[in-house]
């Protein structure tokens, strides 16, 4: 009856956790973090369609196997908008799912009771917010406390059943995050601990078939090239940057669990417990978060230059365990070692450059740290909690001390609501600012047929790819070839309209561009505002084959206003004329007109209104018009008429 109640209550955990956490994901509406949550979508969606990880019907390099196979199945079956919600669904019950290893490994450690509360810390964290997002994330999540708890059962009871457990737990690991390789040396980390702590050497002759398996998996992976990641295995690292950020993130992991957690594990580590069991939960704990810290400390210090709090993410239920195992035995601590601990974790957490690390671009990677942003000074708010975190861990007395998992429970689901609320506000900005007050799908709406995304360098990169996510007519991106390319691994082709506009001969007949600063032939379909970006906003024509670009603008803002110089050019130009309206704000000036042959002066009086028609000539088929006001004029009308 007991084992039966204990998993009723599990079962309402994770089911709690699971619609709370899918209401909250819910309320955003779009992909936030770019590229990310947008690869994992498009490479899932190819997945289920046509079984091969690809973007945009092109070869992509490893992200993540099981993630996209789980969001894919929605996205490819269904509307992009319901497929989109039944993933993110499906991402808050993986995540939840946490609790199941934890309770099941916990329960062989301690009481139930107390294996269901290091459950249900498990599921309290501002981490799990991650499940609202597109994010491999939520599958990791649960695999690493799979993977710890399997490790563990291994080490104290090395079958083959077990260490064959051990071994499938870390291949999926790996083929969820390629950030899991680093579970291939983590465990051999925690068999050599366990030996060491038991002064024995059996096991590691007990484990090697999983051992040796365990590393013939590490040595194909780093063989195949770490996938998307490739860069950063070949990379050089500065040693002193690495060990600083190795200092900061194992600073970051002791704030993501709340402290006094990771104090725990430090005094039960130092009791030298003699149960296997528990010496097992230590070694693997301890290898486990010195492997983790190493790899993120060593990756972040050339890739990030942040705290990259997400990818620590897996190691929480551990210490959360640890804590339990700890209050369970009686909280343990001896007067001189858990000063020790005390100050030195506080140290470690003065040892982070918060004015640094702690910034709006930071947030997205580190969910613990927007509560802090939002009630501002964080240095203050984060040193105040480390030093009653440590005063509490060494001062308490040990009745009060089973109150922490409760404190820390509502704090860490206080944060929550902060977190979801910023991750759903931050999202709604987004969307605005990309598609106005229209329907993200507004492409696939009115077009016929495949459509072209023509990318104008635009700062807000992150918009193609969020095109690109709602909408399935998009099929290929053009970049003019002077234009930076958008970050990621999206599939795009540079192109040079010189002289005649040409772009392609096997384009798609529709094309999706800022108007007005680029043109095509053919028909404007409709129109989408953009709201805070450097263009008004985006056009759908049915342009036809060959894809051709009329014209192009530069120097004219979002209002239409020119402050200094501004250029037309038109491609394929046989005559017609610029025709332009030009007005006068506040103050009398001159402009001056250039198409290259002649050059025009013309006077604007105060809120005076000029609208020149300036003739297009120009060599090969290449028009130009230069504007130069001597200050700020408006502009109301800017474009090529053919003749």
């Amino acid at each position: 009856m007991r084992r039966v109640l204990g998993g009723g209550v599990l079962a309402a955990l994770v089911a709690v956790s699971t619609i709370t956490r899918a209401l909250a994901g819910l309320r955003v509406p779009t992909p936030w973090i770019a590229a990310d949550e947008m690869i994992y979508a498009e490479l899932g969606r190819s997945l289920w369609e046509t079984g091969h990880l690809s973007i945009l019907g092109a070869d992509t390099p490893f992200y993540s196997l099981l993630y996209p196979a789980l969001i894919g199945l929605p996205l490819a079956l269904f509307d992009t908008a319901l497929g989109y919600e039944l993933a993110r669904v499906l991402g808050a019950l993986a995540m939840s799912l946490a609790a199941v290893p934890v309770f099941a490994w916990g329960r062989t450690l301690m009481s139930e009771r107390w294996a269901l509360t290091a459950a249900a810390l498990t599921l309290c964290i501002p981490g799990l917010a991650y499940s609202g997002l597109l994010m491999s994330e939520t599958v990791f999540y649960p695999l690493v406390a799979l993977t710890a708890w399997f490790a563990a059962h291994a080490i104290t009871e090395p079958t083959r059943r077990s260490q064959a457990l051990l071994v499938v737990a870390v291949a999926l690991a790996i083929m969820t995050r390629l950030q899991g390789v680093v579970l291939v040396p983590a465990v051999a980390l925690a068999v050599v601990l366990y030996a060491a702590s038991g002064r024995t050497a059996a096991p590691l002759r007990n484990l090697w078939p999983s051992l040796v398996a365990l590393a013939a998996i590490g040595v194909a992976v780093i063989a195949a090239g770490l996938g998307a990641y490739e860069p950063a295995g070949g990379a050089d690292y500065a040693v002193g940057d690495a060990l600083r950020f190795g200092v900061y993130h194992a600073a970051d992991l002791l704030l993501l669990v709340g402290v006094v957690p990771a104090c725990a594990v430090a005094a039960l580590a130092l009791t030298r417990p003699e149960s296997a069991d528990v010496r097992a939960y230590v070694a693997v704990t301890i290898a486990f978060a010195a492997g983790f810290v190493g790899e993120v400390g060593l990756f972040a210090s050339r890739y990030v230059g942040r705290l990259a709090e997400r990818d620590l993410l897996g190691l929480a239920p551990l210490f959360f365990l640890g804590l339990c195992l700890w209050l369970d035995r009686g909280a343990p601590r001896r007067r001189v070692s858990s000063s020790i601990v005390a100050f030195a974790t506080a140290a470690l957490v003065l040892a982070l450059p918060l004015g640094r690390l702690v910034h709006k671009a930071a947030l997205p990677d580190a969910f613990t740290l927007i509560p802090v942003w939002q009630l501002g000074g964080y240095d203050v708010v984060i040193w105040t909690f480390t030093a009653v975190a440590v005063l509490v861990f060494a001062l308490l007395p040990t009745r009060a001390l089973v109150a922490l998992p409760v404190a820390l429970g509502l704090l860490f689901v206080g944060m929550s609501i902060f977190v979801s609320r910023y991750v759903a506000d931050e999202a709604s900005l987004m969307k605005r600012a990309f598609f106005g007050s229209s329907n993200p799908q507004w492409v696939d709406a009115a077009a016929q047929g495949d459509v072209a995304y023509f990318y104008d360098g635009e700062s807000s990169w992150n918009a193609v790819w969020s095109y690109v996510f709602w909408n399935r007519k998009l099929r290929q991106v053009y970049v003019l070839a002077d234009k930076r390319r958008v970050p990621g691994p999206l599939p795009q082709r540079r192109v040079e309209p010189f002289p005649l506009g040409v772009l392609s001969e096997d384009s798609p007949d529709w094309i999706v561009g800022a108007a007005p600063t680029f043109t095509f032939p053919g028909e404007s379909i409709t129109t989408v505002a953009q709201v805070g970006l450097g263009q008004n906003g985006l056009t759908l024509w049915r342009s036809g084959r060959p894809l051709r670009l009329q014209t192009t603008r530069a120097g004219v803002q979002a209002n239409g206003d020119i402050y200094e110089q501004a250029t037309m050019v038109a491609y394929g130009c046989h005559g017609g004329t610029f025709e332009l309206t030009l007005v006068a704000k506040g103050a009398p000036l001159t402009v001056r007109l250039d198409n290259g042959q002649s050059i025009q002066e013309h006077a604007i009086p105060a809120e005076g209104i000029l609208r020149p028609s300036v003739p297009a000539v120009g060599p090969g088929g290449v028009c130009t018009l230069e504007v130069t006001p001597s200050s700020i004029v408006g502009s109301t009308r800017f474009e090529y008429i053919p003749g």
